[in-house]
């Protein structure tokens, strides 16, 4: 027999030390612009948007199990919808052909825009797009993938799919994506009247960076991610207590593209360009490298591995062009010496990612997260309770007579 586990009120509570460790990073980062230079500035607030995007790949894959690919898919959906708000918003004198019209599409015999543009002219518009359009995207293929009940490898080898065709789509498609060059020149975002410099969007992109840590955080937490992480170890068992295991992965895979796609609207302003070199797979790999180095499962991993691993190619760039090389030694390393990524290097009592014993350990040899955990969904709870309540009151009846 397996331990069935009470349930812990306080899970889904910040702990203590995590707000106040959390507390002090915050404030260094806040201040950290006032002592680097521009460029270091502008590349912290791009490692940043990194670690964001290695966080949604997290939900899916350190907590849920679906190795994807196509997050760089989801990013570069996020950041064309934010390109072309501030494309259509350059002024006329700064476009190339001096019209109102964007000088790729010009170049392309294009004389108006096309009506899925248009409406991005628009900030309000342009910020829902860069959320609804990854995430209708994302929803749309996970349905077709988890319903089909397709896991494994071969939900791998469908994001490998994905990303290629995208990529080869969006560069034929150079009248409406700009092509290989994809879409720059393009003007600085203003909210409300306020331009947004380097130090501003930093600030914008460190809140997002926060908002985004705590929020996944308080979701793994929380019941549904214990059946997140109950279906990694053991889908099969989750189906068979009653549960749609596709609706959760469904769930968390439009979560984690709509997390994306925003990191690549916020990602278009800082960097001036978006081009379909983000939806390559060389790309996606890339992020799974930053999951993988930081350690599957613990949120603040893929965040440190993206900002290290930019830093050193930042300066492996200034001593050779081969500076792959350095980062594959990296990860070559991490792999046979630190399964558990850079996370796994900090003892478990000081790790402010580890989960909870009271939350996770059983009894049983397989590990597995009890059923009583996920009561909160489970649809025969109130069948049995009915079921229940109906046989004492007949006990009852027997016993009177």
């Amino acid at each position: 027999m397996t331990q069935v586990l009470e349930g812990n009120p306080q899970q889904s509570k910040l702990p203590l030390k995590l707000i106040i460790t959390g507390g002090i990073v915050f404030v260094l980062f806040l201040i950290l612009p006032f002592f680097l230079g521009r460029f270091q500035t502008a590349l912290m607030s791009k490692l940043l948007l990194f670690g964001v995007l290695g966080i949604s790949l997290d939900l899916v894959w350190g907590f849920t199990g679906i190795l994807s690919f196509a997050h760089g898919v989801f990013f570069t959906l996020g950041g064309y919808a934010m390109a072309y708000y501030l494309k259509l918003n350059l002024s006329t004198d700064r476009n190339t052909y001096g019209v109102e019209l964007p000088d790729f599409m010009v170049w392309n015999g294009l004389t108006e825009l096309p009506w899925f543009v248009a409406p991005l002219k628009s900030l309000p518009i342009a910020l829902i797009a860069m959320i609804v359009v990854p995430s209708l995207f994302a929803y749309i293929i996970g349905w077709f993938i988890f319903r089909s009940k397709v896991s494994g490898v071969y939900i791998t080898i469908i994001t490998l799919a994905i990303s290629s065709a995208l990529t080869t789509f969006f560069v034929s498609q150079q009248a409406y994506t700009g092509g290989t060059n994809g879409i720059t020149d393009i003007a600085t975002l203003e909210i409300f009247g306020l331009e947004l410099t380097d130090i501003n969007l930093y600030i914008v992109i460190l809140c997002f960076a926060t908002a985004v840590l705590i929020g996944s955080y308080q979701l793994t937490r929380s019941n549904l991610g214990l059946i997140l992480r109950s279906i990694n170890e053991n889908e099969q068992r989750i189906s068979f207590l009653g549960y749609d295991v596709a609706s959760f992965k469904i769930f968390i895979w439009t979560l984690s593209a709509a997390i994306a796609g925003v990191a690549g609207g916020l990602f278009v302003p800082l960097n001036k360009f978006i081009s379909p070199v983000y939806l390559a797979v060389a790309f996606g790999t890339q992020v799974v490298i930053w999951v993988a180095i930081g350690g599957r499962g613990t949120l603040v991993g893929p965040v440190v591995a993206a900002i290290l691993l930019g830093q050193v190619q930042n300066y492996a760039e200034r001593v050779t062009q081969d500076w792959q090389l350095v980062v594959g030694v990296l990860l070559l390393v991490v792999v046979l010496f630190i399964p558990d990524g850079l996370m796994g290097l900090i003892p478990k009592r000081f790790s402010l990612s580890s989960i909870p014993k009271a939350m996770a350990t059983s009894s049983s040899s397989s590990g597995h997260i009890q059923a009583r955990l996920l009561d909160w969904l489970t649809p025969s709870k109130a069948w049995v309770s009915r079921l229940g309540n109906r046989i004492g009151r007949g006990k009852g009846r027997d016993r009177s007579r």
